[in-house]
């Protein structure tokens, strides 16, 4: 039987691949033992939705913190002292972690006592817990070509970015004759520059016949829905179902992909996972303050096989928004290249390659990686 300790945190970027990969060792290993090790922030909740026992540790981040960073080797020695306890107790065969602070010091941890590791990078700049795990763990899997040669290139694999089960089946809904439906996400926590973009243009898209969803994020939740219901009163509504929903949090992504016949996201590399197993258009605003700005490097990507459309965060204000999106969703043939684009650089089965290289390197558990 298999024993498998994951480990992340922060925000869904990290945690929905970690858990997906929980989910496919599930379907090819039933009686798999599986812990979870985070931080203090959602993946706790999330991780016990999902069925893992979770572990929380004491976890912040270093750089960009000034005077606070001080006290980072008294936490990170009390973290370390509970990881490599909880990992003596639970006798783990390979801890795996996905990037992320909350995961340095468990992987860290399993390598000084001699178990196996592996790490998965998302992003096609890899972060800096990353970047320090890739010297020393056993395996290294990555969603992009690892152009900037930030891996040993002989441990490291290129299996794609996990993603929830379900979501590649939005590749086969039905069009919506007749409708343009357009799906807005700004990450698990929502974005609020893409919030009052859309709610800028909004009065226009409804003018054109486009229905939105909106997944808004808990913090912004009420404004965005009392400014959305503003601009809908004294409106009729045009067709089937609503013209705006707006919600704090989607758990049926792969409904939500269904809905959509065009995504407007930031370029998270889960999302971009999600929208091209999916096989759906984007147009994209990468998160200008992400690290090592990766995400604009993950936009380009998939502007390069034109399945996206890009436009920086900062060109915004100037920028014909409502026009751009008006004008893919009524060219239905070009957004239909946009799809079959997506679709080519999708790896809808990168859960289950993951999955099965954990428990294949579980296996060799006491030989020499």
């Amino acid at each position: 039987m298999t024993r498998l300790i994951l480990t992340t945190g922060g925000t869904g970027g990290h945690i929905f691949p970690a858990l997906a990969v929980a989910e496919a060792v599930r379907r090819q290993e039933p009686d798999a033992a599986m812990l979870f090790i985070g931080g203090g922030g959602p993946e706790g909740e999330l991780a016990t939705r999902a069925g893992l026992s979770f572990v929380g540790l004491p976890a912040k981040g270093v750089f960009g913190r000034g005077l606070r960073a001080l006290a980072a080797p008294f936490w990170m020695a009390r973290a370390f002292g509970l990881a490599a306890g909880r990992i003596r107790e639970f006798s783990p065969d390979v801890v795996a972690g996905f990037g992320g602070y909350a995961g340095f010091i468990p992987v860290a941890a399993a390598r000084v006592m001699g178990v196996p590791t592996a790490i998965h990078e998302q992003n096609s700049v890899p972060g800096v817990t990353n970047k320090l795990l890739g010297r020393f763990v056993d395996r290294i899997y990555v969603t992009y070509p690892d152009a900037l040669g930030a891996f040993p290139a002989k441990r490291t694999v290129r299996l794609g970015n996990p993603i929830r089960a379900g979501i590649a089946a939005a590749a086969t809904a039905p069009p919506h004759p007749g409708t343009k439906h357009l799906l807005v996400l700004g990450g698990s926590q929502g974005a609020r520059a893409i919030n009052e973009a859309v709610m800028a243009v909004l009065p226009r898209l409804l003018d054109a016949g486009v229905k939105v969803r909106l997944q808004a994020g808990r913090a912004d939740f009420d404004r965005i829905g009392a400014l959305a219901a503003d601009i809908l009163a004294g409106r009729s509504s045009g067709g089937d179902g609503p013209d705006v929903v707006i919600e704090n949090f989607i758990d049926d992504m792969a409904g939500a992909y269904a809905f959509a016949d065009l995504v407007l996201a930031r370029a998270g590399a889960t999302t971009l996972a999600e929208v091209t197993a999916a096989g759906k258009p984007s147009f994209l605003i990468p998160f200008p303050f992400a690290t090592h700005d990766h995400q604009s490097v993950n936009a380009a990507f998939l502007a390069r096989a034109g399945a996206a459309e890009v436009v920086a965060q900062k060109d915004l204000a100037g920028f014909d928004l409502a026009g751009a999106l008006i004008g893919l969703l009524e060219d239905r043939e070009r957004l239909a290249r946009m799809g079959r684009a997506a679709a080519a650089e999708a790896r809808p089965d990168a859960a289950d390659r993951i999955a099965a290289a954990l428990i294949g390197l579980a296996a060799k558990k006491g030989d020499h990686l």
